[in-house]
């Protein structure tokens, strides 16, 4: 777990606290519990520099009946971090459930149907990798897999990861590059993990979406597929099965209806997000992360995953 670095009593008078917590609510980041001198008991986070585009987009999905934790206070920089104040939402962590499958799919798809302001936050841009950095990550990830896998399940897994970064980077890529005006874009957390929600009875609310910002839908779907069950120690030590998949994805479209194109490309989204996202968790997991009997499952079925069984709603 991280320590609170910042200097305790400037936070403490900047957001008005009476007490703050110097142990962060997870490793992965610094997010403290607090209370306020009004009683409120809340959560202290350090978040990215445009936290006052975050916090307008999150009142206006608040207002539009989306359930999401919306800002105490204007975020402020305190030691040269910015840091922002959410209320703290009681509920349940994931479990696995299949009401909280339905109720993460529910809330993704409102959160990409809602119609409101998304001026100030970050646009998704394609990145600009050439093959000789793909090479340089397969070298990485080789050694990473033939140290956590046993051989035989390594080579396979090298093998599939080696025709991921051929696929991704001479079909996928560029048929999403060619096709990135006609992806409808919208509000994304760009983060849609188990881990950043809490679960209610009447639904899921989103705690942390300050990793948002406005990307192509296809792409942030696609990335909760591959990344919903990281850095969450309650979830089953594994990838989502298509049949729980097939539950998210299902409330999901009750909310959005896709393109044909964006079909089309559903394929070529998941070799992004793997390629893209998910060999980078296999990258930084370290070896806390693939020691972990949670965390450790998660990864070793993100490297030995197979997508094909992986489909949209009809």
């Amino acid at each position: 777990m991280s320590t609170l670095t910042a200097d305790l009593a400037r936070l403490r008078e900047a957001f008005a606290l009476s007490e703050l917590g110097t142990v962060s609510l997870t490793p992965f980041a610094a997010v403290h519990r607090c209370r306020t001198r009004a009683g409120e008991d809340a959560v202290l986070k350090r978040t990215a520099r445009a936290a006052p585009a975050m916090a307008r987009w999150l009142r206006a999905l608040d207002a539009a009946g989306v359930d999401v934790v919306v800002p105490l206070a204007e975020a402020q920089e305190v030691d040269g971090a910015t840091w922002v104040l959410y209320p703290y939402i009681e509920g349940e962590r994931y479990r696995g459930t299949t009401e909280q499958l339905r109720a993460a799919g529910d809330l993704l798809g409102r959160l990409h149907a809602a119609e409101v302001p998304l001026e100030g936050l970050r646009r998704y841009a394609h990145p600009s990798t050439v093959r000789a950095e793909v090479e340089a990550d397969l070298v990485t990830l080789r050694e990473i897999l033939h140290r956590a896998l046993p051989a035989e399940r390594a080579a396979a897994a090298d093998a599939s990861i080696t025709a991921l970064g051929a696929r991704w980077f001479e079909r996928s890529w560029p048929a999403l590059r060619a096709a990135d005006p006609d992806l409808p874009r919208t509000g994304v957390s760009s983060d849609w993990k188990a881990a950043n929600l809490v679960f209610r009875p009447e639904g899921a609310v989103l705690v942390d979406p300050d990793n948002g910002g406005v990307e192509p839908r296809l792409l942030d779907l696609a990335l909760a597929l591959v990344l919903f069950p990281c850095e969450t120690p309650g979830a089953p030590p594994r990838m989502l099965e298509p049949a729980e998949w097939d539950v998210l994805a299902g409330a999901y479209a009750r909310h959005v209806t896709l393109t044909d194109r964006e079909r089309e490309l559903w394929p070529a989204a998941l070799d992004h997000q793997w390629w893209e996202e998910g060999t980078w968790v296999l990258e930084d997991a370290g070896e806390d992360g693939w020691t972990d009997p949670v965390q450790g499952g998660y990864l070793r079925s993100l490297a030995e995953w197979d997508p094909a069984p992986y489909l949209l709603p009809v």
